[in-house]
């Protein structure tokens, strides 16, 4: 595979650039000043282009191959299979120089949150003796979260048991405490490479480890070249944590594709059509490629494998008209690939290959369709890449490549004549910059008048689509927490006196969850939504304000380059274009979080308001005693309190999502839309003005060497006309790049 070609080969081209113009200024020092600017654009391209990563996203149905189709493109087992319940993170792989593994680590702020979100409410009397938040580094703390734990977990409080992700958080963080204590004590974040690379496999997939981690970052050397890649091994889609999906949908807002994991023995199934769904409205769907992962000693025949490629497609159809779908075992293929390059494959490995080699019909449609697979692959992320590169950086060294070979044509004329005819033409294009330099002198101007504009829209906009009353998402959510009723059937309620605080907590903790998967399901795909509507809105505005610049300096440009012409050098004036728009690489899309810390003093609210308190209860007991009214029935009692308690949680998560509500509006607002506005109008000004100064051509350094003796003059004369064809080439080359 060549994913990289794009990158390299105007890589490739930017250096002949660079090493020109440090020529040009050897060559006319006078002049210096104009191979500098090339130099300085050529190394703005060079870190944009080193900023820009392409990043392909690897989903699907947890177990349905996605690390190891990851290690089958990469021809090795890097990713270990089955990572701990609590991985809430995105595991991401880049090409590197050298097998490294870059770990980040939650801080303790964060650490805490979670911890104490995951007790709110929990009905043990210890807790309720605490007027402070856990802090897991002290040890006092420590020990009465085992004790918590240990109660909580003898009274069956745990919905459902040792696998309740509650129960699973706080019991990971209180084992992998000794272990990363002193990792977290020195800084947040730690490198592995050469034997310790190892680690990082068991540190993602054990439990007590993985819960303090937020991001891994996997370098290695690809087998192919892969400049500005990425792949994301992404948690399952049907994930039941919330967070997982939230992780999911985080990293899938900067991602350019989609690789869908579909595994040959399960099919699609209706969390897949959700997922699917949410991909849809991010936009993301024009963008999917679907592995049909084959599990070749499943199926009977070759014509039944068809057949469930076939099915995927329809069931694809309603999604993604013409979906691309490619039917092969990627663990075939790891397999084939690491026997490739040399490895001793263990017995079980080799006996599955020799298996499946019996089948040969099945095993080649396998490798022909992974072949297909990567050729589409390939091509998928060179037409990515060359659109990036079309838009703004080509077109950036495309005009230092033409300003070059002009300023070597002209200076190449100049140097046959004398001073005077020097003079007279640098005269006659002085004349035609003034009008060129009028209009870049009021760019800046207009440009913010422009901004001031947008930004009060956008801030109006993010306000009205956050309004709780009437707003898209603000309405859509306070009417789910208004509405939200739960299953009550599926609590099990216990009978026994003093039930209602273990109940109580499992429809605190129920709320919580389901309210979290709606945020992040519904409320964040909505904000996704919005985002990119404002920001297709945005460009309209741009080039609504900036063609009419653009027409007045194409104007200029266009008689300036008729100046030239009319001098008797060769000039055709370029078409100027606005350079694209794309989210600039260190801006992230900010999504919503809700933080639900319910404190120790919500639990004995929630009490009082249910009407589980001590008097109703008396109450009700005394009416029975006097006879006037009946014993009933514990459930139904029960349930009644619980009824009352949900209100009270209602209410408090309405406050709850008033404040944070207020909060994530004035992130969307001051720390992405106004940031992205100035950006991309800086974008705009800087790439005129370059574009303006790579083509403007400076004749003081031709005029110094008017002074030259002849014999140096014309050894001047000759180098141009050697390194004229060189540059001729590069700008033949860069056209040739845009076309792809």
């Amino acid at each position: 595979m060549t994913q990289g070609r794009p990158q390299e080969a105007l890589t490739q081209e930017i250096a002949q650039l660079q090493e020109m113009a440090r020529e040009w200024a050897r060559l006319f020092p006078q002049a210096a000043s104009q191979g500098e600017h090339w130099l300085k654009v050529l190394s703005e391209v060079q870190a944009h282009m080193a900023e820009e990563v392409c990043r392909l996203a690897v989903v699907g149905a947890v177990k349905s191959g996605k690390s190891t189709a990851i290690n089958a493109l990469l021809g090795q087992d890097l990713l270990k299979r089955g990572a701990g319940i609590l991985t809430a993170m995105v595991t991401r792989i880049q090409p590197g120089p050298e097998p490294r593994a870059e770990l980040k680590f939650k801080d303790w702020g964060e650490i805490n949150g979670e911890i104490n979100r995951a007790l709110g409410m929990l009905p043990v009397p210890r807790l309720r003796e605490r007027a402070a938040p856990l802090d897991l580094q002290q040890a006092v703390d420590r020990e009465l979260l085992f004790q918590v734990l240990a109660e909580a977990k003898d009274e069956d409080i745990w919905s459902e048991g040792s696998l309740d992700p509650n129960y699973l958080l706080l019991k990971s963080y209180l084992e992998g405490y000794e272990q990363i204590r002193g990792l977290l004590q020195s800084s947040t974040a730690l490198s592995l490479t050469g034997p310790d690379l190892a680690r990082h496999r068991e540190m993602v997939t054990r439990e007590a480890t993985a819960v303090f981690l937020k991001d891994v970052l996997l370098t290695i050397p690809f087998p192919w070249a892969a400049t500005g890649m990425e792949f994301g091994d992404c948690q399952g889609s049907d994930s039941p944590i919330p967070q997982h999906l939230a992780q999911v949908l985080a990293y899938l807002v900067k991602c350019d594709l989609v690789l869908y994991v579909v595994s040959s023995r399960v099919g699609l199934r209706q969390a897949d059509f959700q997922f699917l769904g949410e991909l849809k409205r991010m936009g993301l769907v024009p963008h999917i490629l679907s592995i049909l992962n084959l599990d070749l000693g499943e199926h009977a025949s070759l014509e039944e494998v068809r057949h469930i490629r076939d099915r995927l497609v329809q069931e694809l159809t309603p999604w993604q008209p013409e979906p691309r779908v490619y039917a092969f075992s990627v663990l075939k293929l790891l397999l084939d690939r690491r026997r490739q390059r040399g490895e001793n494959l263990d017995q079980r490995e080799a006996g599955l290959l020799s298996v499946w080699a019996l089948d040969k019909e099945a095993a080649g449609f396998s490798d022909e369709e992974a072949a297909r697979f990567q050729e589409d692959l390939e091509k998928a992320v060179q037409r990515l890449q060359g659109r990036r590169l079309a838009g703004g950086s080509l077109s950036q060294v495309q005009m230092v490549a033409r300003g070059l070979k002009e300023q070597l044509e002209l200076t190449r004329g100049l140097l046959g004549q004398d001073l005077e005819a020097l003079q007279r033409v640098e005269s006659h294009l002085q004349a035609r910059r003034q009008p060129l330099e009028s209009t870049l002198a009021s760019l800046d101007q207009t440009l913010n008048g422009a901004g001031i504009h947008l930004k009060k829209v956008l801030k109006d906009r993010v306000n009205s689509v956050m309004d709780r009353r009437h707003g898209k998402v603000g309405a859509a959510l306070t009417g789910f927490i208004q509405d939200y009723e739960p299953n009550w059937d599926r609590f099990l309620l216990p009978e026994l006196p003093g039930s209602f605080r273990p109940a109580l907590y499992q429809l605190f903790q129920e709320c919580a969850k389901e309210l979290s998967h709606y945020v992040t399901a519904e409320a964040n795909v909505s904000l996704v939504e919005f985002i990119r509507e404002q920001e297709d809105w945005l460009r309209q505005e741009l080039a609504r304000v900036e063609t009419p610049l653009l027409l007045s300096l194409q104007d200029a440009l266009t008689l300036y380059y008729r100046e030239i012409e009319g001098l008797g050098f060769p000039a055709q004036p370029p078409a100027l274009e606005m350079a694209a728009s794309p989210r600039p690489p260190g801006l992230e899309v900010p999504l919503l979080n809700l933080q639900l810390d319910p404190g120790w003093w919500l639990d004995a609210e929630v009490w009082v308001r249910s009407g589980a308190g001590f008097l109703e209860r008396y109450w009700e007991a005394l009416k029975r005693r006097l006879g006037r009214g009946a014993a009933e029935e514990p459930r139904s009692q029960l349930l009644r309190d619980l009824g009352r308690a949900l209100k009270a949680i209602k209410d408090w998560l309405q406050e709850q999502v008033k404040v944070q509500f207020i909060d994530y509006g004035e992130r969307l607002k001051f720390q992405y839309f106004l940031p992205l506005v100035d950006q991309w109008l800086k974008q705009q000004e800087t790439a005129l003005a370059n574009t303006m100064r790579s083509l403007l051509t400076d004749l003081e350094g031709v005029s110094g060497s008017m002074h030259l003796e002849e014999e140096e003059r014309t050894a001047r004369r000759r180098r141009l006309e050697e390194l004229l064809p060189q540059a001729q080439g590069i700008e033949l080359h860069l056209e040739d790049l845009r076309q792809k």
